[in-house]
């Protein structure tokens, strides 16, 4: 049975409310088969910062939920551009987490904040804090101007080139897209609205948003198509494989 794939894109969990609906979500993608791995392509939390003095409750409830589902799938996390850290901090809570992208095959995942390459404003942002130094003076001071910090990170995530933000930079995105070998199926998040693009047999699809409407993107090689849905679906749109409901109807 070919590897099928749940995919998760921009939940945007503030921390600041209780979260369940998420967390239900997350445990009813726990009853799913085995075959079924989960992809979290970023943004799950609209700031995490990973490093002690920084986080909450809601962080550990979610790294506990991956290692436990580790065990029985793949469970892949994609650092957004709201998250710093994690994949180097918490890579054992995953099968795989990384800064940039994942690969299966022909398939490839990628948050897509760095798609667009004119937004200059955010790859100095990005420069600043993803490196050594800053993450040094982060644990240094977690205990005094951490919270300030982070609030400060949050607003100029919140404010940096605005006009970028929900912009799909379409010539860059076909650009790469061309790159890739052919045949391949490449997913992103970030940019909240749904988006499909080709070029020569070559296929993006941006994925909406989990934090706009929860809605849920799967992928089943055996179909031609991805299917978004409302996470209240996921059981019946996830429970076996679309060619084994075509047999069976």
């Amino acid at each position: 049975m070919s590897q099928r794939w749940l995919m998760i894109a921009d939940a945007h969990l503030t921390c600041s409310k209780p979260e369940d609906e998420f967390f239900r979500m997350l445990n009813a993608a726990g009853r799913l088969p085995g075959d079924v791995g989960i992809v979290f392509l970023g943004d799950v939390f609209d700031l995490w910062i990973a490093l002690r003095g920084y986080e909450n409750d809601d962080h550990r409830r979610f790294l506990d939920w991956c290692r436990a589902e580790k065990r029985k799938r793949k469970i892949v996390f994609l650092e957004g551009n709201h998250e710093f850290f994690v994949a180097k901090t918490y890579a054992d809570a995953f099968t795989f987490a990384g800064e940039d992208s994942y690969q299966d095959g022909l398939l490839q995942w990628f948050h897509g904040d760095r798609i667009n390459k004119r937004d200059h404003a955010y790859a100095v942002l990005r420069f600043i804090i993803r490196n050594r130094l800053t993450r040094w003076l982060l644990q240094l001071f977690g205990a005094t101007i951490g919270p300030a910090f982070a609030h400060y990170v949050r607003e100029r995530l919140r404010t940096t080139n605005q006009a970028h933000k929900h912009y799909f930079p379409e010539p860059h995105a076909l650009r790469y897209l061309s790159s890739c070998p052919a045949g391949s199926v490449v997913f992103a998040g970030h940019f909240h609205d749904r988006v499909t693009k080709s070029v020569d047999g070559r296929i993006m699809e941006v994925l909406p948003a989990y934090a706009d409407a929860s809605e849920l993107a799967y992928y089943d090689p055996s179909s031609p198509s991805l299917a978004v849905f409302p996470a209240d679906r996921i059981a019946d749109v996830c429970g076996k494989p679309i060619n084994q409901e075509a047999a069976e109807s």
